[in-house]
């Protein structure tokens, strides 16, 4: 826990302004008032239980692969992409009618000085008969530290971050603390099985986990070449209710510069039944699909 503090001087005392405070363990960015030590020791409290359990260091996909995209299937992909927009995202690749009006788009918030490299929602229209948003989505976290970042003061000073507005389909859009990095901070899904959920991406995937708790795991890749600050983190929030996936959330994508063919036959050894699709040639890259234990579709794609 380190923390920086602002100082100023008044009638020759000092007069602590406020603490910024970083969490290493988590990668957290937090930025609150320094009032009194209670409120440091409630934040502590709120993170005691947060326990560090790595994947596997010599673990082949560990360094290798990265978190590159969610599909959502959405009614309008030009409404979906505005919201985006109007938040500083970019549309970094997209498809359109003669009509002009988009079927498909990536689109990124970046980190502040590129999109390469950093999460992305590919939105791809669906009809509104067919959308259904579902339970299995909780939230799509967006950094402070993008709304903050021409307002440095306002950051100092514990000034409370706006709404996120109304995102088009109903997905909840969060602020949410993070570090320096990717501004899609967070993509949270709910899962009947954290245990379970932590194996699979920790053992299979060479994900780190982040933060286990009893309700809560975070998990993501750290060693994505290029990426400047912390890349997205992948959030699982328990949940007791029966999982509805709707048909609004489709799947991740995680890109490798690994072999396609010998992470299937890697896979196969220990988690047959996890794959739905083989290597399949796609878009000039080399796929192939899983299932996570919550029958989250997961794609494999060469870099």
């Amino acid at each position: 826990f380190l923390t920086m503090m602002m100082i100023s001087r008044k009638n020759g005392k000092m007069i602590i302004l406020v603490t910024i405070s970083f969490f290493a363990t988590m990668n957290a960015f937090v930025i609150f008032p320094s009032a009194t030590m209670k409120t440091e020791r409630a934040f502590e409290s709120n993170l005691k239980s947060v326990e560090s359990s790595s994947s596997d260091e010599s673990h082949i996909m560990k360094d290798t692969s990265r978190l590159s995209h969610a599909m959502l299937k959405v009614p309008s992909v030009d409404r979906t992409a505005a919201y985006w927009t109007e938040k500083m995202g970019s549309i970094i690749m997209s498809r359109s009618r003669e009509d002009g009006t988009l079927q498909s788009a990536f689109v990124a918030l970046g980190n502040g000085e590129t999109t390469d490299k950093c999460f992305a929602l590919e939105l791809v229209e669906t009809s509104s008969e067919s959308f259904k948003l579902g339970n299995s989505l909780s939230y799509i976290g967006v950094s402070m530290l993008l709304q903050f970042q021409d307002n440095l003061l306002g950051a100092l000073t514990g000034e409370k971050p706006e709404g996120q507005g109304d995102e088009p389909n109903g997905i909840l859009v969060r602020s949410s603390a993070s570090a320096p990095g990717d501004y899609f901070c967070r993509f949270c899904l709910k899962s009947r099985n954290l245990v379970e959920t932590n194996d699979f991406y920790t053992s299979v995937l060479g994900m780190d986990a982040k933060a286990v708790d009893a309700d809560m795991l975070c998990l993501r890749y750290d060693a994505t070449a290029g990426m400047k600050g912390v890349p997205t983190t992948i959030v699982f929030e328990r949940s007791d209710d029966e999982l509805d996936r709707g048909k609004c959330f489709d799947h991740l994508v995680i890109t490798t510069s690994l072999d396609i063919n010998e992470q299937y036959k890697r896979i196969k050894e220990t988690h047959e039944s996890a794959i739905y699709m083989i290597p399949t040639e796609m878009f000039g890259k080399t796929v192939m699909g899983i299932r996570d234990p919550n029958q989250y579709k997961i794609i494999l794609a060469s870099e």
